[in-house]
């Protein structure tokens, strides 16, 4: 490359948006397996058999590889659209911060619970601890 050719701003901002993609995926795809554990976890258990030792972390290999696929197909859409521009990259980062914590906020359990109406369970714990 040489020295005087400057990258474009629109390659970090399609990182940014397919790595999100990739997290969301995940979020995504953990979400559904804990709210249909019984078909959830059959096809995320095929979809991570690909992975050595994947009977070993059980469905999580499925979310992974989920994430994954999604992540590297949209880096190539959009390293090769929104890559290819010059963009502002203020609104691009703030936009990533925020969606990262609001994925991190939605991943809590009690939000989860919330959003997917799980009815609050009564203390079922040996000793009445939780």
């Amino acid at each position: 490359m040489k020295k005087d050719k400057q990258r474009k701003t629109g390659e970090v901002a399609s990182v940014l948006l397919s790595v999100y993609l990739g997290i969301l995926a995940t979020t995504a795809s953990h979400l559904w397996s804990y709210y249909n554990p019984l078909k959830a976890n059959a096809i995320l258990l095929k979809i991570g058999s690909w992975i050595p030792s994947w009977w070993g972390i059980g469905p999580y290999a499925g979310k992974e590889t989920v994430g994954l696929l999604v992540w590297l197909v949209s880096w190539a859409i959009f390293h090769w659209t929104i890559g290819r521009k010059e963009v502002d990259l203020r609104p691009w980062t703030i936009g990533f911060a925020i969606a990262f914590v609001g994925n991190l906020i939605i991943l809590w359990p009690t939000v989860y619970h919330t959003i997917l109406w799980w009815p609050v369970l009564p203390n079922t714990l040996p000793g009445g601890e939780g």
